[in-house]
């Protein structure tokens, strides 16, 4: 039996440059973990335990170290871990990009657009629901428009439908009221007997019965 074939191993993610924005977040963070481990230097440490480290200078220095070391460490780890979870550095490329894009089309375009332009800040809050909901709107009416050309086609249909059977039913009466006529002519050339007039009776009522039911 030959071996079977060992599964293609699994891509690593490159992770994205930072750039202007991510970098900023990632200087802001280290800043402020500066900022947090300067609050807590030796000096407050010890204070909070007079007696070893009146005793113990020595072991409870090399503690402080590490407590600020571990805290650190943990909170790098916490801080990369929120970004490749939520792809912050990506999504903030993104937002860079898409800044850099506008401003690209805010210089190319003519300033007689600018000018007339309203910054949407200024807009009222229905105009800006309004915009955002227009190509919701657009697409809900093309639908809309294209069920409602079907249904009028269909009903189309179904009108040829029912005007044909109704020149059916016209011919069929048509045809109805020859035989009746041909029976009655018959009929009455027979005479006026008992069994002639029961006949005609019920040619009559056969022919009443089959307008009704039409």
């Amino acid at each position: 039996m030959s071996p079977s074939p060992s599964p293609p191993p699994i891509p690593i993610p490159i992770p994205a440059t930072p750039g202007r924005r991510a970098t900023a977040l990632q200087t802001l963070f280290t800043d402020a973990l500066k900022h947090s481990t300067k609050t807590i230097n030796y000096e407050n440490f010890a204070s909070c335990f007079p007696t070893p480290a009146r005793h113990c200078p020595g072991f409870m220095y090399k503690l402080w170290s590490q407590l600020i070391a571990a805290f650190e460490a943990r909170a790098q780890a916490e801080f990369e871990s929120i970004l490749q979870e939520r792809a912050i550095v990506a999504n903030l490329n993104g937002l860079d990009d898409l800044i850099a894009e506008a401003r690209r089309r805010k210089n190319r375009a003519p300033a007689s657009s600018l000018a007339s332009t309203v910054p949407p800040h200024t807009l009222p809050p229905s105009a800006l629901l309004a915009a955002h909901l227009q190509p919701h709107l657009t697409h809900t009416q093309s639908h809309l428009n294209a069920a409602l050309q079907t249904i009028q086609s269909q009903n189309a249909g179904l009108a040829l439908a029912v005007q044909a059977q109704r020149a059916e039913i016209e011919e069929l009466l048509r045809r109805v009221e020859g035989v009746v006529g041909d029976l009655e002519g018959a009929v009455g050339g027979l005479g006026e007997g008992v069994v002639v007039k029961g006949l005609v009776e019920d040619v009559q009522r056969l022919d009443e019965e089959v307008k009704g039911s039409l």
